[in-house]
């Protein structure tokens, strides 16, 4: 779906920094001085109750769930070639440029984060700072796949870390 998609009320989205939710109803609020129709989204995992703006809809990263038809791409960025992991340099920035790619993302980059995450793991271990944005990826990504497939989030993380180890194995024997 493009950005400009008209979300409604009962279409499931990715809300950044919590993941996957369903638009429960549109409400007007008050704010600063002004009435405002916001969506009210229910994210799924924790039960919390957002309330967006429709205005800062773009401004805030909700994007509509991955498409069925951009499964096959999903599944091809997982199997795809790892970026390569810079260890010299600035670590705080690569990890700031991973959230900033977690939280505010369309799926196939949130896919990318996971698969180099995953690669890197497998190939040599992450940071205690990797892992903790290895955990939050793979789980934002599992919730939607499994909200797109109607699956277990656990049945989709399996999916996942299928499709990546497939190419991170093979590059770690040669």
């Amino acid at each position: 779906m493009s950005k400009k998609a008209k979300l409604e009320v009962g279409d499931s989205v990715f809300y950044p920094s919590a993941g996957v939710g369903k638009i429960e109803t549109v409400e007007d609020v008050y704010i600063a001085g002004t009435i405002d129709p916001c969506y009210v989204i229910r994210i799924k995992e924790s039960g919390m109750v957002v309330k967006v703006p429709q205005a800062n809809v773009a401004r805030s990263g909700i994007r509509p769930l991955l498409s069925t038809r951009k499964l096959k791409e999903l599944s091809r960025t997982l199997e795809g070639e790892c970026a390569r992991r810079v260890t010299g340099g600035n670590w705080t920035e690569r990890c700031k440029d991973l959230e900033r790619r977690i939280n505010g993302s369309t799926s196939i980059e949130l896919a990318e984060v996971v698969r180099d995450l995953l690669t890197w793991k497998i190939q040599s271990g992450l940071s205690f700072e990797e892992s903790m944005l290895l955990e939050t990826a793979s789980t934002y990504l599992s919730h939607e796949l499994a909200a797109v497939k109607g699956i277990t989030p656990d049945a989709a993380y399996e999916e996942i870390v299928k499709l990546v180890s497939k190419n991170a194995e093979s590059k770690e024997v040669a």
